[in-house]
């Protein structure tokens, strides 16, 4: 189990498994939602993922566009996500409280990176989504 939590630990969360390596979203909502270049984040199966406590008071923020992010209402951490059309959680990595043993694979969203940004040529880079 790997184990992971918000900042002031109000909000925990444990992961048995996860169906994805690390991926980074270089779209100008994750750079604005998370303040830096991009997002890191993972995905976990449906049942790979639990609360372990606080997620009852978990607040939302979603834009018209249907951009959506979750957060502690103490402390402000972007916090996990459950992703219906997809049956998994999305996890933002640097939650997590020990190493998940994942490699970064892919970057997206790249066409609307940060101009300053540089990024690595071995990873996979996808100009929209994945795939794309």
């Amino acid at each position: 189990m790997i184990n992971g939590g918000c900042l002031c630990g109000a909000v925990q969360f444990e992961i048995s498994e996860f169906k994805s390596n690390i991926f980074k979203c270089h779209c100008s909502k994750c750079r604005k939602a998370f303040g830096g270049a991009s997002s890191a984040a993972a995905f976990t199966s449906e049942g790979g993922f639990s609360w372990l406590k606080g997620n009852t008071g978990i607040q939302e923020f979603q834009c018209d566009s249907g951009f959506k992010r979750r957060f502690c209402p103490d402390c402000g951490s972007i916090l996990p996500q459950y992703l219906p059309g997809y049956k998994m959680h999305w996890v933002p990595v640097g939650l997590l409280d020990s190493d998940p043993g994942l490699k970064l694979k892919q970057h997206i969203h790249v066409d609307s990176k940060a101009e300053w940004e540089i990024l690595d040529s071995e990873t996979l880079q996808h100009g929209e989504g994945f795939g794309s």
